[in-house]
C-alpha cells in the first residue's frame, strides 16, 4: 500500500467492506484529515485493516471501526405501466 498523505491525525479510521463488489474503504474522521481510499478484491477487509493498523502506529492516539460489511444497493426496478 502507498501510504495515504494525511493533513493531521485522525481521531478515527472507519472500514467498510462492499461484500458484493469486494471493494473496501477506509476513510478518516474528522474528514478534512484525509481523503478515503480504496482496496479491490478484499472481501475479506483484511487489507483494509492492514492499512488501518499501519496508520495506527503512526497515530496511537486513534481508533480503528470496522471492517463493516455491507453489500451494494440493488437497482431501482423500473416502474411498469398500469393497463386498463
Amino acid at each position: 500500500m502507498e501510504r495515504p498523505s494525511l493533513r493531521g491525525s485522525p481521531d478515527r479510521i472507519f472500514i467498510s467492506v462492499d461484500e458484493s463488489t469486494g471493494i473496501s474503504t477506509v476513510s478518516f474522521f474528522p474528514a478534512d484529515v484525509g481523503a478515503p481510499f480504496q482496496r479491490s478484491d478484499d472481501r475479506d477487509g483484511a487489507l483494509a485493516l492492514a492499512d488501518a493498523k499501519a496508520i495506527l502506529a503512526r497515530y496511537p492516539s486513534c481508533t480503528i471501526h470496522g471492517p463493516h460489511f455491507h453489500a451494494a444497493r440493488p437497482a431501482r426496478a423500473k416502474p411498469r405501466k398500469r393497463g386498463p
